[in-house]
């Protein structure tokens, strides 16, 4: 399929050296060039060798295939994914893990012992020297947690994307290989969620895994030294933080349980979504947007109940560790207090400074990783479910036996031997029964039958996509298949045809010229290298068929199985393709073509005639014959010309072109937009307002402040009460130290008078009063315990408040983006493939559920805490206000050189992830041809290709991010430096409190993790408002007409009543291209209006401006209603269409007739035998498959037609609604249609010349001009006209035919477009199918 690459680069990280790794200054040409202007795919790096999706995927392929090995040896044994993972990446896993525990349990522990022999260092008079190596000790300690964490996180992260990269290529490679009943049980929106949310989880998930054992080992280090240090009342922090675990780990749990339920039901709005895009065709023309809309909307609030639980837990512990700040230090200083201790600045430090490090880990990190590895194993069991499904194991299955060796290869004849051959689709649906056939060498054969008969059943059989549960099955040769339905995937005509293959030019030729492909192409802008996007939405019906069977014909095969390639191109190409293709070209070849074309039977070898799945008859055109079957006593003399013209070749008939149009270069498939710059404060004011509540975003800003303020009180108060405690205890023992005994007046103060708080020094904010009364310890305790139950109920009501209103935002936003693609017009969905809209309703909106919150919620938090800190830092030694201040400045810059490149990656890796899904899109629909032509590996590789690309942006993005984070952490640890350098030069010409010190170094340490990960989360919020950002744009996509007409424009009730419609000066236009050009002609009420023409004549224009699904120029009028002012749906919802190409929704086949509980079943059962569809479906809630892949396309077109009984609309649209059906369902459509829809006016583009020589008139289009318009007998006395020449193509006996009953109905021997009598009826069953277009 398309690929495209991008420009190789290769990635410097493969030759840095170990600084260079360990600083990530090997990412700095990037951010430099990323400085200078807007990064585009082309300017990043190229994979590392290592990352390589197949590299990966090979590796883990390989240790499942051993759980698999184990379960068919150990049949109660489960395979399990995590068990592979393990096998693969455990060695680098454990690894980096341990370097994560050396930091956590020995650094971080060391951290705050320097710190507090520092702070005791300033009131024992120790010396100089001791002193430096304490503050050298606390700045040491610091740097190597920086060297540490940043590389061992980031090896995280890389193996995370290993796991993702491995099981995204697994689950493609799996997907490949479904079997036809496995397939049934899922669906492509399934397969999406899966790589667009549940893979998502190894990247941010395994980050905290090791936090789980990590955690309990660093808070029993801890808890010795706290015990060493203030005795039993430690425990009282560390008790409350043991308290906390249990709630952790049931947070985690309920993480788990919502986190599955959003996944199924993700699932089930991604199948939906992926149906409605690219069924929107069809909804739009049934005027089904507003009901689909109102049936997303349940289904997103299903899943919304499920994510508001999880952002309620999710608020629930951020807000726990939020407020744990206060409440663990709050138990230990109320338990040291009570137990008659007096705080000192030593100790006081170090329990902060411990307690800053034991919150992080076990209130932060452990819930974190309790929640993330019950995520994991949901997203692994899902991804296992997937991977355990049945797959399409030929030689596993002892009735089926294929040898693929070609005869050239070792001379053996093409043959296929079944004997009394029992296929199934499933336990309940036999496809064939006791198929017994023998087909050897160069022969012609033709199945034919009534839809639903077998005939693709048996092609699929053929290639072993259908199970043969009984008898036998042998086929000997190499098979090529050309499918019913054409497949064709985005990219131009030439990579449709090659599918992988090598260009030989003279095979290629020569298959463009036996598939009539010619002249095609030079109408096409480009030719072959023409772009013809997602399902060849560029290419007419014929054209998309023609390009499938050459297709076909390009693969060197023995066997070649043609299923009706025939009906969907006019006569003449018809001829030309069976006779130069089918016939001339394939000689040699063993071929079987099912078709609805009698007229080609008398040059078959074989022919089997097929009824329910059993071949009622079989043997040559002559023996059928002789055996008197009922179709040779419909066939006409024209059969006999067909015999005598069995070696013959037609040359096809040289028709007019249209000037081919100039080329402008190499033609490009549309790229994704991209925003450029940066994310403005408009975006994140049009995330805000998307609540669409102003009292909302006041409370939220509110609860913010209020929390903060809460915060600060407590600090005020607290030295409040310990300035009035050294009062009291001051004016009570003026001749005693206010400080422990062990701690000399240095502790606190540096003469009696002077007094400080024991957490903060004396500040001139803090109220003065000498005469200040003291209000006793128990009043201040119980104030102070007011003031912590306030920071913790403020906190849990700011964290609840944002989280919902940030869910709120998350629902207004999709809702929005959904009525915007509904409304959008079909030129976008002509566009935009569909996985790239997929991307933006799984990806984005996950984005925006779950992971914007988070990380805005934590950068509004820190850097509010951040301008704290600032604060008391400045306060403290107001020498550091310089530093501090040149310290927020470089931050800040770092900050924006940062973000511009990290913006542009973010973007591009957003985008790289579309064409992901679009190639697993086009690989479900064309399964049945890739197997065929064996191009499983072929497309897989070309799926680790569109994955090495994202690899590469993820890469990117990861290594800028820890590029950020290091580089930041160098700031904090030099400003650390300067901060602990201050203290100890200033000290020799200023005193200085050990609570001045301990207050400022403390703070200085928690700065150094707080600055970068706030300017981190920071960072991060950005590059996920660009999610915002591509959603806002979907949300704002430029709309159709309005879908309700306006009170003065508004159609009367029963409107049309007549029926009758009128063109005048009517002109349509694709890209400034007129297709249609000014129509002026009249259809009468009830009339029936037959519309013919060649390829690109402007038939399905026509149709497409009756419904302004693209708006015409000029005016129709319906009924005298001008239907260019009314609404669509008003317009829509009054015409009835009967599609070529049939679609049916997953579901049930209620689901499928009465989307939306309209009418009463005994309704749905009358339409349902009226269409002679009992049969195939037993009960209404039958279950239909994605795309109705369980239904013949015959049945499923005969669903179409229930559709249009059920609307009873006044007009009836036939868009070559029988062109894929064979003659006795085509008569029994015709006659359906005749019969129900008399009273109606029907327009049909003709399929075959029968179903339309009896309508009222016929219209003749020739490159988008009117040619002829006349009763179809009138037209035909001219024998040069238009009508006359599409007449002689179906020969001498079917042109007499059709030109009788012409005659007859426009004299009146016989009524206009009535139920079929015998002589249409028997034109129809033999040899004029005569297609008047190719679709």
């Amino acid at each position: 399929m398309d690929f495209t690459e991008k420009a190789t680069i290769t990635n410097p990280r493969e030759t840095s050296n170990p600084l260079s790794t360990l600083l990530f200054w090997w990412i700095n040409p990037l951010f430099r060039k990323g400085a200078k202007k807007d990064l585009v795919l082309n300017d990043l790096y190229d994979v590392l060798k290592e990352d390589e999706s197949k590299r990966v995927a090979d590796d883990l392929s390989r240790e499942w295939d051993r759980q698999m090995a184990k379960a068919k040896l150990q049949p109660a044994y489960r395979p399990r994914l995590y068990k592979a993972l393990l096998s693969v990446f455990k060695s680098t896993y454990i690894l980096t893990v341990i370097g994560l525990i050396f930091d956590e349990c020995i650094i971080r522990v060391a951290q705050p012992l320097f710190l507090k022999y520092l702070i005791v260092s300033f009131s024992d008079d120790s010396e100089r020297w001791v002193q430096y190596a304490y503050a050298a000790g606390v700045c040491l300690t610091t740097l190597i947690h920086m060297f540490l964490l940043h590389p061992t996180m980031f090896a995280l992260q890389h193996i995370g994307m290993k796991c993702r990269v491995a099981c995204c290529s697994m689950v493609y490679r799996k997907s490949l290989e479904l079997s036809k009943a496995a397939q049934g049980k899922t669906t492509v929106g399934q397969i999406i969620n899966i790589m667009g949310n549940d893979v998502i989880r190894f990247d941010t998930n395994l980050l905290f895994l090791s936090y789980l054992f990590i955690g309990p080992i660093q808070l029993a280090i801890f808890a010795y030294f706290l015990w060493d240090e203030v005795g039993p009342s430690g425990m009282a922090g560390v008790g409350f933080v043991v308290f906390l675990i249990p709630i952790e780990y049931w947070i985690g749990k309920q993480f788990t349980k919502n986190r599955f339920n959003i996944a199924k039901r993700t699932d089930e709005r991604g199948r939906v979504m992926n149906e409605i895009i690219i069924a929107m065709r069809v909804i739009k023309m049934y005027a089904w947007e507003k009901p689909f809309s109102s049936m997303v909307d349940k289904i997103r609030k299903y899943e919304v109940k499920s994510l508001r639980m999880l952002a309620l837990y999710r608020a629930f512990y951020l807000s726990l560790y939020i407020s744990s700040s206060r409440l663990v230090t709050y138990c230990v200083f109320i338990a040291y207090i009570l137990t008659n201790h007096v705080l000192t600045a030593d100790k006081v430090f170090f329990i902060l400074t411990i307690f800053s490090t034991v919150r992080q880990v076990m209130i932060s990190y452990f819930p974190t990783a309790a929640a993330a590895i019950g995520e994991l194993f949901v997203s692994m069991n899902r991804i296992e479910i997937f991977l355990l499904l049945e797959d399409q194991d030929q030689s596993a299955n002892t009735h089926f036996k294929i040898n693929p060796t070609t005869q050239t290869e070792k001379g053996v004849e093409a043959s296929i031997v079944m004997k009394n051959a029992v296929a199934k689709w499933n336990k309940d649906k036999i496809a064939l029964q006791n198929f017994s056939v023998e087909l050897r060498g160069d022969q012609l054969v033709m199945v034919v039958g009534s839809v639903g008969s077998g005939k693709t059943s048996l092609l699929h059989a053929l290639l072993g996509e259908l199970p043969v549960t009984d008898g036998h099955c042998t086929v000997n040769g190499r098979a090529a298949y050309a499918s019913q339905e054409a497949w064709i995937f985005g990219g131009n005509v030439r990579q449709n045809i090659l599918f992988g293959n090598e260009f030989d030019e003279s095979r290629y030729n020569e298959v463009v010229k036996v598939c009539a492909l010619e002249d095609d192409f030079k109408q096409l802008p480009h030719g072959d290298s023409t772009i013809v996007g997602e399902r060849g939405v560029a290419l007419s019906g014929g054209q998309k068929a023609r390009v499938n069977l050459a297709r076909g014909l390009y693969q060197k095969a023995d066997i070649y199985l043609l299923d009706d390639p025939l009906s969907a191109v006019d006569s003449r190409v018809s001829r030309h393709i069976f006779e130069q293709c089918v016939k001339a070209h394939l000689t040699g070849y063993l071929r079987i073509l099912c078709t609805h074309q009698l007229q080609y039977l008398p040059q078959a070898d074989h022919v089997i005639v097929l009824e329910e799945g059993k071949i009622k008859c079989q043997g040559t055109y002559q023996h059928l014959v002789d055996e008197g079957i009922d179709f040779i006593s419909l066939m006409s003399t024209d059969s006999v010309d067909g015999l005598e013209r069995k070696n013959s070749v037609i040359k096809v008939e040289e028709v007019p072109k249209e000037k081919k149009p100039e080329e402008k270069g190499k033609p490009e498939a549309q790229a994704e937009k991209m925003a450029g710059g940066s994310v403005t404060w408009g975006t994140y004011w049009e995330y805000l307002k998307g609540s669409e509540s102003y009292f909302g975003i006041y409370m939220l800003f509110l609860a913010f402040l209020s929390s903060q303020l809460a915060f600060l009180l407590a600090d005020w108060w607290l030295s409040q009460w310990t300035t009035a405690e050294e009062r009291r205890i001051s004016n009570n023992n003026r001749n005693v130290s206010t400080v422990a005994p062990t701690t000399t007046e240095a502790s606190f103060s540096n003469n009696e008078n002077d007094e400080g708080s024991m957490f903060m020094p004396r500040h001139t904010w803090i109220p003065e009063d000498d005469s200040i009364d003291y209000l006793g310890e128990q009043f201040y305790l119980l104030v102070y315990s007011g003031i912590v139950v306030a920071i913790f109920v403020l906190t849990k009501f700011r964290a609840i408040y944002f989280f919902m209103f940030c869910i709120k935002i998350s629902i207004n936003v999709h809702n929005k983006m959904f009525v915007s693609l509904v409304r959008a017009p079909m030129k976008f969905f002509d566009d935009n493939p569909s996985g790239r809209v997929m991307n933006r309703f799984t990806k984005d909106i996950g984005a925006m559920d779950e992971l914007l919150p988070y990380s805005f919620f934590d950068a509004i938090t820190i850097f509010l805490l951040m301008i704290s800190m600032v604060i008391l830092i400045i306060i403290s030694n107001y020498y550091m206000s310089i530093p501090t201040g040149l310290l927020v400045i470089g931050l800040f810059v770092m900050r924006q050189y940062f973000i511009k490149t990290a913006r542009d990656v973010k973007r591009i890796e957003a985008i790289s992830r579309s064409p992901i899904f679009t190639h697993v899109a086009a690989s479900s629909q064309g399964l049945t041809t890739i197997r065929a032509a064996k191009r499983q590996a072929i497309l897989s590789e070309q799926f680790d290709g569109h994955q090495d690309l994202h690899s590469s942006t993820w890469y990117t993005f990861i290594s800028a991010n820890r590029w950020f984070g290091i580089w930041l952490e160098v700031m904090s640890v030099v400003y650390l430096c300067v901060v602990t350098l201050s203290f100890l030069i200033l000290s020799t010409v200023t005193s200085y409190k050990s609570s001045d010190v301990g207050l400022a170094i403390s703070s200085a340490l928690s700065l150094t993790g707080i600055f970068q990960w706030g300017m981190r989360q920071s960072a991060e919020t950005e590059n996920l408002m660009t999610s915002v950002e591509r959603a806002l744009e979907y949300a704002k996509l430029e709309p159709e007409a309005a879908l309700e007409s306006k009170p003065d424009k508004k159609p009367p009730k029963g409107w049309p009543s007549v029926g009758e419609i009128q063109f005048k000066n009517y002109y349509l236009a694709y890209e400034d291209k007129d297709v249609v050009k000014g129509l002026n002609f009249t259809i009468k009420g009830k009339e029936k209006i037959g519309i013919v023409g060649r390829t690109g004549a402007g038939k399905s224009s026509i149709i497409a401006g009756l419904f302004r699904m693209t708006e015409p120029r000029g005016d129709l009028f319906i009924d005298n209603i001008r239907v260019n002012d009314i609404g669509l749906h008003d317009l829509r919802s009054n015409i009835s269409i009967i599609p070529q190409d049939p679609v049916l929704f997953s579901g049930t086949m209620r689901y499928n007739l009465d989307p939306f509980d309209q009418f009463k079943d005994d309704e749905l059962w009358r339409v349902i035998n009226e269409v002679q569809l009992k049969e195939a479906v037993p009960a209404l809630d039958v279950k239909v498959s994605d795309g109705g892949n369980n239904f013949s396309v015959g049945e499923r077109q005969l669903v179409c037609l229930a559709r249009a009984i059920l609307r009873k609309n006044r007009i009836i649209v036939m868009d070559e609604a029988t062109a894929n059906v064979d003659p006795q369902t085509d008569n029994f459509i015709q006659n359906t249609i005749r019969t129900k829809f008399s009273d109606c006016t029907i327009i049909t583009i003709a399929h075959r010349l029968n179903s339309i020589i009896d309508c009222d008139k016929v219209l003749v289009l020739d490159n988008g001009f009117l040619k002829e318009y006349d009763h179809p007998h009138r037209l035909l006395i001219n024998p040069d006209g238009h009508l006359s020449s599409m007449v002689k193509h179906t020969g001498k006996a079917s042109e007499a035919a059709l030109r009788k009953i012409a005659a007859d109905t426009f004299s009146g021997r016989r009524a206009s477009f009535v139920k079929k009598d015998d002589e249409l009826q028997q034109l129809d069953n033999f040899s004029t199918v005569v297609d008047t277009n190719e679709n």
